[in-house]
Parts: structure tokens; sequence; C-alpha cells
């Protein structure tokens, strides 16, 4: 797992909401690393959030926020519009699908283990972006192409002001 920018409240401080942007996926099994790519892309473009990826079980994702947290899981999403769709999905309408996620614990078993646990964050939205090809490879062309407009609608969904960019850091 990867993260940056961690802030946080210190001492006796009230706690302050932070943005927590999580992509999941595995980056050697095709579209399915659309989550992980479109997270990172999202890490170097704004420091306006806390960015991390998990590839693998998901049951850790409990331990990625805090209550206070706005969090935002982006995750690939198979069947569902054209390859490349940017979907809002409604948590509490995310069914387990075991055995059909490539990941230990799927993003609708890790939301119910949170509720569970009675550690879920102050708002949570997932976003699914459509794919076509979960073998293993390289992600699509397509979806490769698609990364930074994904990134680009998500950081308006999250109302995310792009930071400028001076030559130097070009």
């Amino acid at each position: 797992m990867s993260a940056t920018n961690t802030g946080g409240a210190a001492g006796g401080e009230t706690p302050t909401t932070r943005t927590v942007v999580i992509g999941v996926g595995h980056r050697d099994r095709a579209d399915d690393g659309i989550g992980p790519a479109v997270v990172d892309a999202l890490g170097h473009r704004t420091d306006a959030v806390t960015t991390l990826v998990r590839e693998g079980d998901l049951a850790v994702l409990p331990l990625c926020w805090s209550s206070d947290d706005d969090v935002v899981i982006v995750d690939a999403l198979a069947g569902c519009g054209s390859v490349g769709d940017l979907v809002s999905l409604d948590p509490a309408d995310l069914g387990s699908s075991v055995g059909l996620s490539t990941h230990g614990m799927n993003v609708a078993d890790a939301i119910e283990l949170a509720r569970r646990l009675d550690c879920m964050p102050r708002r949570l939205r997932v976003f699914g972006i459509t794919g076509r090809d979960f073998g293993y490879g390289p992600m699509s062309r397509s979806l490769h192409r698609a990364v930074e407009p994904l990134v680009d609608a998500l950081m308006a969904a999250l109302g995310c002001v792009p930071e400028e960019v001076s030559e130097d850091e070009r």
C-alpha cells in the first residue's frame, strides 16, 4: 500500500475532515489496474487529497481511514457501460460477490466489515470505472488513454481545483 499527503489533527486539536481516495485493483490484471492508475495520477495532480493504493485483499480497507474522513474508493467495474466510463455507485447498493472479485475480499464486503466493526468514515463514496479485460497482462490501451480524463472527472466529482504547475515542475 502506498500513500501521500497523510494530514491529520495533532494534540488537542479538533479533528478535521480529510479526503482519502483509495485506488483498489491489481496492476497485473489488465483493466483491474485502472483504480490504482487513476489514484496514482490524482496524487501527482493535487495535494488536496490523501491518496492510497491497495492491491490484494481488501479486508484492511477499514484501517485506511478514520471516522472523520471523507473516503472515496475507486475500483474497476465489469459489464456496466462502455470501457472507461466513470460510474458513481451507492455503497449501500453494493452486493457481496464472493468469488467474483480479483481481491480476496471485495469492496462491498470490506464496507460491510467496517460497518460491523463500527468504523465507517463520515462519508463514503465509491466510483467504478468500466473495464473489459481482467485477465493477466497490461491494462488495455483504451483505458490507459483514459487515465487523465478520468482523473479530471474524479477531481470534478471531488470538487478539487487543479493546481498550477510551473514550467520547472514539468
